[in-house]
């Protein structure tokens, strides 16, 4: 089921939706990384795993319809991610800023173009709401792929409208909000979006008991 486009909800639901439990990628911090856009990974992976435990996230279907996937991922994980009392956008919001702030027409956004969108939005809708001081939240936006191969990039955590990945994030007020892709996003393309939440209790401790369990059969073989 698609969420709402016309009420923005400004509490989490009840109840826990269904998702396919995940791990974000971790990353060793390491000042020899030869990496390109190492320091904005390692930045990353530490907010990434602020808000989520253990890097462990429950992905949340979102329909094609549309080709508006990423929006339909923005409003699921706002639901989930956003602090008590924040507006969530709507999909006739992020339309209407997509549509006149960058000129946009129908969907199939790349994650840039999303985050561009949701930077956006908070500034026309949240201005003066939030933040220090009474001031105004800024809008980022991050996605998470599934893991690959050990040492390429699948998997960690990628911030968008980071200004400065060494600084840019200190002392500011950031309304941060996390999504999935299929990985399309990383090559430079499209791809799929879907929503984002942290685990429920339950969840997180089946998770334990699994890597326990693992752990110990290595230990094991070992």
């Amino acid at each position: 089921m698609a969420p709402s486009s016309e009420s923005p909800s400004t509490q989490p639901p009840s109840s826990h939706p269904r998702g396919r439990i995940s791990r974000a990628a971790d990353i060793l911090p390491t000042p020899l990384s030869s990496q390109r856009r190492y320091a904005a990974y390692v930045r990353g992976r530490a907010r990434f795993w602020d808000a989520f435990s253990h890097g462990y996230y429950a992905r949340l279907n979102t329909p094609g319809t549309d080709l508006e996937c990423g929006f339909y991922a923005l409003i699921l994980s706002a639901r989930w991610q956003f602090p008590e009392g924040v507006r969530v956008p709507t999909l006739k919001e992020l339309r209407g800023v997509w549509r006149e702030e960058f000129g946009g027409e129908g969907g199939w956004l790349r994650a840039d173009e999303v985050a561009a969108v949701f930077n956006r939005w908070g500034s026309r809708y949240l201005s003066g709401v939030g933040g220090a001081e009474g001031g105004s939240w800024r809008c980022q936006m991050g996605w998470v792929t599934d893991g690959g191969v050990e040492g390429d990039e699948f998997g960690w955590p990628v911030m968008m409208n980071t200004p400065d990945v060494e600084t840019g994030e200190v002392g500011e007020d950031i309304l941060r909000v996390w999504v999935w892709n299929d990985g399309l996003s990383l090559a430079g393309g499209v791809g799929h979006f879907e929503g984002a939440r942290g685990l429920t209790g339950e969840e997180r401790e089946g998770v334990m008991k699994v890597e326990g369990e693992e752990r110990e059969a290595g230990e094991q073989n070992g």
